[in-house]
């Protein structure tokens, strides 16, 4: 029997009055209040980073029948967020609207979700108390959601056309759906948020770690049999499992390739506490953040120390700090606070909605005159934050290689609000990928690169280099830029995020945060051209293409290991190459290539 009495896991907790089904009229008024908040600030800082047109790209090769591939015929997984790519693939199906807008108004309406989620989540406990705090001479007050959507920062990620504002929305669900039951009367494991919590690595590998730790809460706070978790751990894994299969049988990779090409798997806390000191230090974050804290000691001081419902505050505070020490272990990011953000989220969502006595029904009380103190406080951080604290390479990029990144792009755009590709780089981009494609249309088999990358401000110019097997163009920047070409011509990006040997390179040191990589051009001529140029780029970065050189490439391509590993992401599908690839994928996720063609060939054949 499961029953809370023959359960030998049940734990009797002292009484929590179960909260009313529906919140007040007041709570539902400042819950209101945020969503709006949230859409006008969504609406006025709405953009699409460069990054986005990654994804807006592979949507467009699932609708044109391609698969989920940056380039037709290279199974390469450029996306770190499945269920984002997907989502937009399915929207743009049905919508008579540019994907950019579908993205944008998404990211809004997902970051608004997650706030309101947020608040009723902890409405729900505070709610719970036994002499509620809600009740008369008291007002609900969105602590952590004022907190949030005080920081510059979060503005910049309310839209941006990443996965940002699904992973609120999700933060929002798990931590609404774990806090209703860790006040009910009777708690349960509900599918609904069986299958959320598993979708938490399909939105972003980080969030596994939230999903884990708030579904092992679930399944110890809610008393049931052993097969009756075993069932519900099925049920949350059934669709993460079921992805991660596919992954390996069709990219050949246990992760995504851009995992591999930022090096995803290495320690570099150095550089991490860099990038979390730069979200911090700018708007004293440890002010709201020590406010909060005590607000939520006096809202705690209720329950009585019920053990559900302080276990449920305690492991989402701790699955925070952990997503936090993730983010800095693998080094950060080079966007400005956008990793972070979604940690700081969730450890403000036992806070997002506190009840606070209103001063005129003081009456004396040491815990009173403290909320009215605190709350104060936090208005007035709040001020100083919204018009003054900001970090101080706006509309740049920092001296750490971090950047203001809406700012930089504002910058090099002709509008405020840069959100779809015509309106980025004053319209540019749009006219070179017109160019490539006119040579696609041709059956041209001619090479075009990005030049003056280094030069900031300046529009990369297309410079013709040779005849390849098709039209190919090669970038910095394979956002923007890649969406610019249509399917019909390939797009390689000298970071190795959408090219498979690019992204397997050894690391060659700490550079600007996912920016290290830069594969020499003398490996694309290896794999897609007869000729044997010799050539001297541009761009220095990318070496000199030599006849030699070439020639040990192209025998490195064709040996051992590294031949198999192109075989995977480019011989053609079948069960037999499916099953090669998953069985494979742990070998080939830790392949790592020569920079060098000559050494590359000593290593592979």
């Amino acid at each position: 029997m499961s029953s809370a009495v023959s359960d030998p896991d049940h734990v009797i907790d002292p009484p929590v009055a179960a909260p009313r089904a529906r919140p007040p009229a007041s709570t539902l008024v400042v819950v209101a209040a945020v969503v709006v908040a949230t859409l006008a600030l969504a609406w006025y800082w709405r953009w699409t980073t460069d990054d986005a047109f990654i994804n807006f790209r592979v949507a467009r090769s699932i609708l044109a029948g391609s698969g989920p591939v940056f380039n037709a015929g290279e199974r390469v997984e450029v996306g770190t967020s499945p269920l984002w790519l997907w989502l937009l693939a399915a929207f743009a199906a049905f919508l008579p609207a540019d994907i950019s807008w579908i993205a944008v108004t998404l990211g809004a309406v997902g970051s608004a979700t997650g706030l309101a989620l947020a608040c009723l989540g902890a409405d729900a406990l505070h709610r719970s108390q036994p002499t509620p705090r809600s009740g008369r001479g008291s007002i609900p007050f969105p602590a952590g959601a004022l907190v949030f959507l005080s920081l510059p920062a979060t503005w910049t990620f309310l839209t941006s056309g990443l996965e940002t504002g699904l992973t609120y929305a999700w933060l929002g669900a798990v931590w609404f759906g774990t806090a209703r039951q860790s006040v009910a009367a009777a708690p349960t494991r509900p599918w609904w948020l069986l299958v959320v919590l598993g979708l938490a690595p399909l939105i972003r590998p980080d969030l596994a770690i939230t999903g884990a730790l708030l579904g092992a809460w679930l399944l110890i706070a809610v008393p049931s049999s052993w097969p009756r978790r075993i069932r519900d751990v099925a049920v949350a894994g059934a669709l993460p499992v079921a992805y991660q299969v596919f992954r390996m049988g069709y990219y050949g990779l246990l992760v995504p390739n851009t995992a591999v090409a930022k090096e995803s798997g290495r320690s570099v806390w150095d550089r991490g506490w860099t990038y979390l000191a730069d979200l911090v230090a700018p708007y004293a974050l440890y002010i709201p953040v020590v406010v909060c804290a005590g607000l939520l000691v006096l809202a705690a001081r209720s329950w009585r120390w019920n053990r559900r419902v302080l276990g449920l505050v305690a492991v989402t505070v701790f699955a925070a700090v952990c997503q936090a020490l993730f983010v800095v272990r693998v080094g950060g990011d080079f966007m400005h606070g956008r990793l972070l953000l979604p940690a700081l989220f969730l450890l403000l969502c036992p806070i997002a909605l506190v009840p606070v006595t209103l001063p005129g029904a003081l009456r004396g009380g040491l815990a009173r005159w403290t909320s009215v103190v605190l709350v104060s406080g936090l208005l007035a951080w709040a001020a100083v934050c919204v018009t003054s604290l900001r970090v101080d390479y706006a509309g740049g990029i920092g001296p750490r290689g971090i950047a203001d990144e809406r700012g930089l792009y504002v910058a090099q755009s002709s509008t405020p609000h840069p959100v779809t590709l015509a309106e980025h780089g004053r319209g540019r981009p749009a006219a070179w990928g017109e160019q490539v494609d006119r040579s696609a249309r041709a059956g041209a088999d001619e090479v075009f690169t990005q030049q003056d990358f280094t030069n900031a401000g300046d529009i990369p110019t297309l410079v013709p280099l040779g005849t390849a097997d098709g039209t190919y163009f090669l970038v910095y920047q394979a956002g923007y830029l890649g969406y610019a070409v249509s399917q019909e011509a390939s797009v390689l990006d000298f970071h190795g995020l959408s090219d498979p040997i690019g992204s397997h390179l050894e690391p060659q040191g700490l550079g600007r945060p996912g920016h290290e990589k830069i594969l020499p051009i003398v490996w694309f001529w290896a794999r897609h051209s007869d000729d044997a140029p010799e050539l001297q780029t541009a761009d220095p970065l990318l070496g000199t293409v030599t006849p030699a050189g070439l020639e040990a490439a192209r025998a490195a391509l064709a040996c051992g290991d590294l031949a198999e590993y192109v075989a995977a992401t480019s011989a053609p599908m079948s069960w037999t190459r499916f099953w090669d690839n998953l069985t494979g994928s742990v070998e080939r996720t830790s392949l790592r290539i020569p920079a060098d063609p000559e050494e590359a060939e000593a290593r592979f054949c």
